[in-house]
């Protein structure tokens, strides 16, 4: 162990071990953090209670490598992890420079240490670099933030959740819950450039209402289709939600807000919210009434992350660990995604996992269980706002 710490890491993989057995031309890596508190039974074999002691002492850990991502049985890339639950750092300028200068920076250099060429950022990693705009200490590995393949991947699970709730995906009305942030505004311009829905409800806060309008009028500039309706609807707990068939969830929230009965409203939610948009009760609650799926990409034939992400199988990674991959594969030697990607870099990336063979997994939970039997209601017809 790396640190003054009896925190007793599962699997810790040296830099030296992983250069040795990567591509000679390197390899890639999904770097993220733990996602909450749960998540490190993932990683120490002695997980302790949350309190103020134990916080300290994830502070001090350094990021680690648990697992190689491999295709077949050759190793193409590793897992970093950065073992600081989010709630730790998220809500304060003062966390993310902690974040930042302990974890987020140490990783990338642990990165180059490995020999990784592109490194994919996981979860809020992002946010921590200002979607990979701050300056850094090092120029390699190249980052990409994976919001590219994310609202792609994004729009295929709706036009596959349409399909499997009896939905015909044009006539249906989408919201995008958190269509204001970064990843909101990608995913909401994405879906309307192309085939797009007969309604796109753009929802974030009430502070937000002007970006919001901005957004729909940059959506409707970008549309190809001529009878698009953008509505804008601004939440909270006290305000009665519009009707809509179903919902794509983008927004970071430390407290879940929606509640079983706002679930049941929708024939299907895609969730790629974080940490999460519902509560694990409302999620199965409301499983009978609704289809509420994790957003997740299933690897190529062989493809193994061997690490225990909540999701169907180790064949299954998030859409920025496949963005991390695609990149790397494509030979790209510079940052791949930053900012807020356009609509032209999110339809290349549609294309590149297409290319190297990720398709949708099964339905899933966000909690992680698979979901067999899909609700079947009559087609709703939502009320205009």
């Amino acid at each position: 162990m790396r640190v003054n710490s009896d925190l007793k890491l599962k699997r810790d993989l040296s830099p030296e071990h992983v250069r040795s057995l990567l591509p000679k031309e390197g390899g890639f890596g999904f770097l993220f953090h733990a996602t909450d508190w749960k998540t490190l039974d993932f990683i120490f074999h002695n997980t302790k209670k949350q309190s103020p002691s134990f916080e300290r002492e994830l502070w001090e850990s350094k990021p680690f490598i648990p697992s190689f991502i491999t295709v077949g049985d050759k190793p193409v890339g590793v897992n970093i992890v950065m073992p600081v639950p989010i709630d730790v750092w998220i809500g304060t300028s003062r966390g993310l420079r902690e974040f930042r200068e302990k974890q987020f920076f140490p990783a990338l250099e642990f990165a180059a240490q490995c020999n990784l060429k592109m490194v994919a950022m996981g979860a809020s990693t992002p946010y921590v670099c200002n979607y990979g705009k701050l300056p850094r200490p090092l120029a390699n590995p190249f980052i990409t933030t994976g919001h590219a393949a994310t609202a792609a991947t994004l729009k295929k699970w709706a036009v596959h959740a349409a399909k499997e709730t009896n939905c015909d995906y044009e006539k249906i009305k989408l919201a995008i819950f958190g269509a204001a942030g970064r990843l909101g505004k990608a995913v909401s311009q994405f879906i309307a450039y192309s085939s797009p829905p007969q309604e796109i409800i753009l929802i974030d806060l009430y502070d937000k209402m002007a970006l919001l309008k901005t957004q729909a009028e940059e959506i409707m500039k970008i549309t190809k289709r001529k009878d698009l309706k953008i509505s804008i609807y601004c939440f909270e707990a006290s305000t009665a939600m519009p009707r809509f068939d179903g919902a794509i969830l983008v927004s970071n929230n430390s407290v879940p807000y929606l509640t079983e009965n706002d679930l049941r409203t929708a024939k299907f939610w895609i969730d790629d919210s974080h940490p999460r948009a519902a509560s694990l009760e409302a999620e199965l609650g409301s499983r009978n009434d609704t289809l509420y799926v994790e957003c997740y990409a299933r690897g190529p034939e062989g493809f193994n992350t061997d690490f225990p992400f909540r999701l169907p199988t180790m064949q299954d990674c998030y859409t920025c660990c496949a963005e991390g991959y695609v990149s790397w594969k494509e030979g790209i030697n510079e940052d791949f995604v930053i900012g807020i990607p356009d609509v032209e870099k999110i339809d290349l990336v549609d294309k590149l996992l297409d290319k190297y063979n990720f398709n949708l997994g099964p339905f899933s939970g966000k909690n992680g269980d698979p979901i067999i039997k899909i609700p079947k209601r009559e087609i709703l017809h939502p009320t205009h706002i």
